[in-house]
């Protein structure tokens, strides 16, 4: 399962804390029996070779191994797994040969992500389409098993990471017209809503505003929810930053007064706080 990993020149590379000689134990007991001690290994390997983001020599070597131990059925966090190579291939800038190629060497791995798609937790499914979604060389074969998945998935916050996925492979994907519609749950809406944020198209008006009053109406369900004693983020989450934020950040000045009396009608009085934040710019225009 881990052939080569002891020929890789370890020594000779550096990750965030120096010399990345632990790299080769902290994969092995990512993919070890004792499910605690797997967890914090991960936790330890994504501060060491993605720690704040930043990547480093040791970096796209781990890449082939780390994706090795999503083919063992004992590994513990696939999920996990999935995520830290979607957080490796979303840091891309084609003008900075190192991050592209640290996006191909996810991108070789996507036939090993595609069958966590039908896992059985709900996370690990979340957490691989995220994955895919970083990987638009390959959109071609990603695409058709995000449509298949999008037909039997029930889980409504996988739903949504699908709909994110499908539309940053392609902004004219039909998963996103139907993710916006009045008969998705809120969580699916609330990401679609993003995604079409996010999208090149024009901002969908009205349609897009109701998601946006049903995804949020009862709170953020895109949140960090779950950590352990270690402080390991163990989802449902998706996003590394605020999702109200993030909608924020990629809506036109005239689309945001819509969306911030969308958001303030919320149940919840954190939704609304966050709406007031973020919404003072466009209430003074």
């Amino acid at each position: 399962m881990l052939d080569g990993l002891d020929r890789v020149p370890w020594a000779e590379l550096t990750h965030a804390y120096g010399r990345a000689n632990d790299v080769p134990d902290l994969i092995r007991r990512i993919g070890g029996p004792d499910e605690e001690d797997a967890l914090y290994a991960l936790y330890e390997l994504r501060a060491r070779i993605l720690h704040q983001g930043n990547v480093c020599p040791a970096t796209a070597p781990a890449v082939p191994f780390l994706a090795a131990l999503l083919d063992h059925p004992a590994t513990t966090d696939p999920g996990g797994i999935a995520h830290l190579l979607g957080d490796m291939a979303q840091i891309v800038d084609p003008d900075h040969p190192v991050l592209a190629a640290l996006r191909r060497t996810v991108t070789a791995e996507v036939d090993r992500l595609l069958p966590l798609l039908a896992a059985a937790e709900p996370w690990s499914r979340l957490a691989a389409a995220y994955a895919l979604g970083q990987c638009p060389e390959r959109a071609g074969d990603i695409l058709p098993a995000l449509r298949d998945r999008w037909t039997v998935e029930t889980d409504d916050q996988a739903r949504g990471a699908l709909v994110i996925a499908a539309a940053a492979l392609d902004p004219a994907t039909a998963l996103l017209a139907e993710a916006l519609g009045e008969g998705q749950p809120g969580p699916v809406r609330a990401a679609a809503a993003l995604a079409a944020a996010r999208a090149p198209a024009p901002w969908p008006g009205e349609v897009a505003v109701a998601a946006v009053r049903a995804g949020w109406a009862d709170g953020d369900h895109w949140l960090d929810r779950a950590s352990d004693e270690y402080g390991i983020q163990i989802g449902p989450y998706l996003w590394n930053w605020d999702p109200i934020e993030d909608l924020f950040d990629h809506l036109t000045p005239a689309d945001q007064p819509a969306v911030v009396a969308a958001l303030l009608a919320s149940t919840d009085p954190a939704v609304r706080a966050k709406a007031a934040g973020c919404g003072g710019e466009p209430v003074d225009r």
